[in-house]
């Protein structure tokens, strides 16, 4: 196999890809920003761990259903429906930043983000054959990742000179770019009126993906939001220098993932994720211990690239054990396993962060570890490369 395999998509393919790029763009600029624009109004780590969980929950809770609801009503009209409220919620956190309004629009954008998420992976997937499926998947990943350095950059360069929250705004631009890029997508499977037979088969399924997948977002909101703080407070680091820290992990990441699918070709899907996630696992926990920024910095780009890259992997490597009309609703109630514990871990990871700068990191890298245990423990005897 060889870079050949990512010639040939088709156009809505591609228009897929530029969502991708648009919406990592945009996102990634609210996501870097957002922690520091909350501490500039006065918030500790737990009122920011509230914030940041009422919206993972009730991304959460909207999970439970957007998988058969972009079944029914059509992945396009769901992504468009998801984004109109991403636009809401952003627009409600920037007029009115009070910590309340602040909650309300993250709650809106957790709502839009689980209805938008799994009908835009159903939308990807039925854009390729299965053969070629994780190298769209990668392409997507990698455009997106390469467009997150991009969007962490422009909130860095730009907070010299503007204020938190007039980078924060920002978004609001990008947001109907989004918008506008679906409407012209030419989705294969519309919809499918049918109802899905949630039979023990597709919840054994689903769950073998979830477990894993909870274990790392109970991990992952632990620690990973509030790691630009981390920095800042533990090292003394500029706001700047932790913008071109998180950029430049971001821009390798992205070109690692175009070749990433080739090594998941060689050695399995399975080995791939686990080899990788495994040895991220290790390096979180080794991160509080750093003596330096500089080498906190490179134990940070290594164990972020680790644990992310494979990400495209693993929704490929998930999709191949479902129907078309089973996608949305699977990656739905696997992204729901996922987020429903991120959003318990950011609140945990904020009381745990006012109390310890190092605990945070240790309890995350055991909850990896065991994550990829269990992953193995399901998978691992699979011949799938």
């Amino acid at each position: 196999m060889s870079l050949q395999n990512y010639r040939g998509f088709g156009r809505d393919a591609w228009l897929l890809v530029a969502y991708s790029f648009a919406s990592a763009f945009g996102g990634n600029i609210a996501w870097f920003i957002f922690p520091f624009y909350l501490k500039s109004l006065g918030f500790d780590y737990t009122n920011i761990g509230v914030v940041f969980s009422l919206s993972t929950l009730a991304q959460a809770a909207v999970l439970l259903f957007s998988g058969p609801f972009g079944a029914r009503v059509g992945y396009k009209r769901t992504v468009l429906l998801g984004v109109g409220m991403m636009f809401l919620g952003r627009l409600a956190q920037v007029l009115h930043p009070t910590l309340w309004m602040l909650a309300l629009g993250g709650v809106l954008i957790g709502m839009g983000m689980a209805l938008e998420s799994p009908s835009f992976m159903a939308l990807l997937s039925g854009e390729v054959e299965d053969g070629k499926r994780h190298y769209l998947f990668s392409l997507s990943s990698g455009i997106g990742t390469i467009a997150s350095a991009l969007g962490i950059l422009v909130a860095g360069f730009l907070s010299r000179w503007l204020s938190y929250g007039g980078v924060f705004s920002l978004v609001l631009v990008v947001i109907p770019i989004r918008f506008a890029i679906v409407l012209f997508v030419r989705p294969v499977l519309e919809r499918h009126s049918g109802g899905l037979n949630f039979d023990r088969s597709l919840l054994v399924r689903i769950g073998r993906f979830a477990l894993p997948g909870a274990l790392i977002g109970l991990g992952a909101g632990i620690a990973i939001p509030y790691m630009g703080l981390w920095f800042n407070q533990r090292f003394g680091t500029s706001l700047e220098s932790i913008g071109w820290l998180f950029a430049f992990q971001q821009f390798i990441m992205g070109i690692g993932m175009f070749l990433l699918p080739m090594i998941a070709d060689r050695f399995g899907s399975v080995k791939t994720i686990v080899s990788f996630n495994g040895t991220a696992s290790l390096l979180i926990g080794a991160l509080p211990f750093s003596p330096a920024f500089p080498v906190a910095a490179v134990i940070y780009i290594l164990r972020t690239i680790l644990m992310n890259i494979v990400n495209p992997i693993w929704n490929s490597f998930m999709m191949g054990f479902f129907e078309e009309e089973e996608r949305s609703t699977a990656m739905a109630l696997n992204s729901l396993a996922w987020t429903a514990t991120f959003g318990v871990g950011q609140y945990v990871g904020g009381v745990l962060f006012d109390m310890s700068l190092v605990w945070p990191f240790l309890i995350t890298a055991l909850l990896y570890g065991l994550s990829m245990a269990v992953f193995w423990g399901f998978f691992g005897k699979m011949r799938d490369g």
